[in-house]
């Protein structure tokens, strides 16, 4: 197990509804605990459970506005949580680049 802590930076104040979609966020698989932090928003999560941009992808899922204060590694995820293959080449002379005729 390895325990991360990320902090998102809130876009705007939460209100108490925002307080009530945060709720659920604690059940999420990997996801450990969570604290707001003045205007940050402070995730503990299991790394071996959970990517950080799937931790992201939660939180913007339960229509909380949170920005992260870095940008988060290329990988099979990117920064907006939304999985992409980097594995497989999207440019040069892999045949899967060219053009059917």
């Amino acid at each position: 197990m390895t325990f991360l802590n990320t902090r998102y930076r809130l876009v705007r104040p939460l209100t108490p509804k925002d307080y009530e979609r945060l709720s659920p966020l604690s059940t999420v698989y990997g996801i450990r605990g969570l604290d707001v932090q003045g205007e940050d928003l402070l995730v503990e999560y299991d790394a071996s459970r959970i990517h950080e941009a799937e931790v992201l992808a939660e939180i913007r899922k339960a229509g909380i506005a949170v920005a992260p204060e870095k940008p988060i590694p290329l990988g099979g995820f990117d920064h907006t949580g939304e999985f992409k293959d980097f594995a497989w080449p999207t440019t040069g002379l892999s045949p899967a680049n060219q053009k059917q005729k």
